[in-house]
């Protein structure tokens, strides 16, 4: 081709160059797809979340959440004894780890016991460090204890 031929061609501008690597048969169709999936995966993540809450009834709400943290706000203070009340109240024992153990500094004996019980079923999928403070804890708990039959529980434990 001559210099004058090249100036006679339509020079094509970068967007037309786009559109037709886009055209080409080597190029995969998959971007729209994609595109979607990713939006379909996030949709149906949010749908099981809803789902999940629905089956945990009451422990699912905003409100529950609310409750279970001035759990740990309040731990150590003397408004500590009343969250807990008030949780148990409305909720019932929670059923994780870290809010049971926090709650054996309750004041009732009763419902310290249950407590425990519940930590004994749990204490085997947990960490060794975690049975390691659970243990501690128990041992604290049985040299402290003015009840006997908190005692006789907290050993009962610490045998298991």
């Amino acid at each position: 081709m001559s210099i004058e031929n090249k100036d006679e061609q339509e020079k094509l501008s970068w967007r037309e160059i786009d559109k037709l690597k886009d055209q080409s048969s080597h190029v995969s169709q998959e971007k729209s797809s994609l595109k979607l999936s990713k939006r379909s995966e996030w949709v149906s993540k949010q749908y099981r979340k809803e789902i999940e809450r629905l089956w945990m009834g009451k422990k699912g709400t905003d409100e529950y959440k609310k409750a279970r943290n001035k759990i740990y706000n309040f731990h150590g203070t003397p408004k500590f004894n009343s969250a807990v009340k008030h949780f148990i109240a409305d909720y019932g024992l929670p059923d994780d780890w870290n809010t049971l153990f926090l709650m054996l500094d309750y004041k009732k004996t009763d419902v310290v016991k249950e407590i425990l019980l519940r930590l004994a079923g749990l204490y085997k999928t947990k960490s060794l460090t975690e049975i390691q403070g659970f243990r501690s804890k128990l041992e604290i708990m049985a040299m402290t204890t003015t009840n006997e039959e908190l005692g006789k529980t907290i050993q009962s434990v610490l045998e298991k």
